[in-house]
């Protein structure tokens, strides 16, 4: 996979040729026990119908059969090696990718033509459509959240996301773990006050979701992280609140007092639809 550096975790692939310039995009994908999946998420972006680009993965010190695959180090948490990641990343955007899941192979040459042609966009998102386990398509599409208001719900899909690298560094913008496993949350919120979250309605991206995410492990964790981000971004960032803000945020905080297969079982539904026979 090109360049490794066992002591960080974090392996490069180059541009093809050996060329050090810096490329268009890095892609930046962390990866956690994600041995069954893998090869295939490596071989969508290896496959892009676009070709100048780095990919930059990082191995959370997997305990599985991944570092066979990649380099291995002790887990540090996908904030901690996205955070890892950026510090390596050249490229003038930065493209997000997760190590279960499988990009439309002309994701990056979609998404990048947007970035090129409005320079007033810092992060773009797009559509994504669930698989299960097994990679079977679960008929069920998601678009992004932007455009309405930045505090009822994180207005990007992460792992569809593709920003602006050198405004994620000239301001300093990082994930944060104390929102942990809601840490993206926060990163947008950030950056909105630099420019405009925008997002595609073309489907980027297979999302892979299975009852052993992480997503899915830690439901109620990820409330609370979604809570605290929300009360972050109006103390700190000075986000005004609308009206329905204040009670989707209360209605928030008062579901963290439901146990946590309820928190289940409502989120399959509203996610997938009341009469879903999702099996997760």
């Amino acid at each position: 996979m090109g360049q490794s550096d066992s002591n960080s975790g974090v392996s490069e692939a180059g541009p093809a040729g050996g060329d050090q310039t810096a490329p268009k995009a890095s892609v930046l994908m962390p990866t956690y026990n994600d041995e069954r999946f893998i090869r295939k998420a490596i071989e969508s972006i290896l496959g892009q119908t676009f070709g100048d680009f780095e990919f930059v993965i990082v191995n959370d010190g997997s305990t599985d059969g991944t570092g066979r695959i990649l380099t291995n180090d002790r887990n540090l948490g996908i904030f901690a090696s996205l955070n890892r990641g950026l510090e390596v990343c050249r490229g003038e955007y930065v493209v997000r990718m997760d190590a279960d899941d499988i990009a439309m192979t002309d994701r990056l040459e979609r998404q990048l033509a947007v970035m090129d042609a409005q320079p007033d966009v810092v992060a773009l998102g797009g559509a994504l459509t669930y698989i299960d386990a097994g990679g079977q398509d679960l008929d069920l599409t998601r678009r992004c959240a932007v455009g309405g208001s930045l505090l009822r719900r994180s207005p990007m899909l992460h792992p569809t996301v593709v920003f602006r690298r050198e405004v994620v560094e000239k301001n300093a913008v990082r994930y944060q773990g104390r929102f942990r496993p809601a840490d993206d949350y926060y990163f947008w919120l950030e950056l909105s006050r630099f420019g405009r979250l925008d997002a595609i309605d073309d489907i980027v991206l297979k999302y892979r979701i299975s009852a052993g995410a992480a997503r899915m492990r830690h439901l109620k964790r990820m409330l609370w992280g979604t809570v605290q981000a929300k009360a972050l971004g109006l103390v700190r960032l000075g986000i005004r609140p609308k009206f329905a803000d204040v009670v989707c945020f209360l209605a928030e905080c008062s579901m963290l007092l439901v146990p946590s297969f309820l928190i289940r079982w409502y989120y399959i539904r509203k996610t997938f639809g009341w009469k879903a026979k999702v099996q997760l």
